[in-house]
């Protein structure tokens, strides 16, 4: 089984190498990756699933940016944060748009490397794989972001990172759905003046599993947040609130604001919001 056999090749990518975000955005970042399906499901006699990755990339000064996805081939464990994916130890992913890629298991190379790695040799019984499966297995993808800065000999800037991807049988159910921010509530709607503190409160559309718990980030181009996340559950199950502050620049600009919510399970989505600060 082709697919089996790349889920035992890749078990070993184990979880990504996550990167400390912060609230103040003055250059280049990466603020998420989603994938959609969030989750590469297996089905009986429907061929190997694929997914779309895209990246919320930003960059506050209007550089030009790319983006590069690749399938990681190394196989030693948690990743270093130096690992060449992409590079010498990934599968370059086809563009499919701005940021994007995707991510198809029937990919011609990505089979000829699970063929190449010879794994089809009693390292687990049938119904060690079977449970592997069926619990899941993250694909560890590594993304690289180039900045062009629009003066002429200005350097370019580039930042990496890594995102994982299950792999899973339908055991658990259908595939994750990736979560819906579907508005961002700035004070009362109305002028935000300098210096001023209002409430940022991101609203969602429905959870498809009312037993999720989504998790929130938020980040500024100007003025400052008073917490980087925010979940609407506590760790003994009640409802929490989702907002945070943020105060306003003391100087009059326009400003750029995110907010990334996950569900944990690996939904991702995002919105973005910009407000004249008078």
């Amino acid at each position: 089984m082709r697919a089996a056999l790349l889920a035992l090749l890749l078990l070993a990518a184990g979880c990504p190498a996550g990167l400390e975000a912060q609230q103040h955005v003055s250059k280049l970042r990466v603020l998420a990756v989603r994938a959609e399906p969030p989750e590469l499901i297996l089905m009986a006699d429907a061929g190997l699933p694929s997914t779309r990755l895209t990246a919320l990339a930003v960059d506050p000064t209007g550089a030009a940016i790319s983006m590069r996805f690749a399938l990681c081939t190394d196989l030693s464990g948690v990743p270093s944060p130096t690992l060449p994916c992409p590079g010498d130890a990934g599968i370059d992913l086809p563009d499919s748009g701005p940021f994007s890629a995707q991510l198809d298991l029937s990919d011609p190379r990505i089979l000829a490397f699970a063929a190449a790695a010879q794994l089809d040799g009693g390292a687990f019984d049938a119904g060690g794989l079977v449970q592997t499966l069926d619990d899941g297995v993250p694909l560890l993808v590594g993304f690289t972001a180039r900045a062009v800065a629009s003066i002429p000999g200005a350097p370019a800037e580039t930042l990496s990172g890594f995102q994982t991807v299950t792999l899973r049988t339908a055991a658990r159910g259908p595939a994750d759905v990736n979560p819906e921010l579907i508005d961002l509530g700035i004070g009362d709607g109305g002028v935000v003046v300098r210096g001023q503190v209002v409430r940022l409160q991101p609203f969602t559309a429905a959870k498809d599993d009312p037993s999720k718990r989504h998790g929130y980030s938020f980040f500024t181009t100007a003025g400052s947040i008073s917490s980087l996340r925010s979940t609407d559950t506590t760790a003994t199950g009640q409802p929490a609130p989702t907002w945070v502050d943020w105060t306003a620049p003391p100087t009059a600009q326009a400003v750029t604001l995110w907010v990334v919510v996950r569900d944990g399970r690996g939904g991702t989505g995002w919105i973005e919001r910009e407000v004249l600060v008078k």
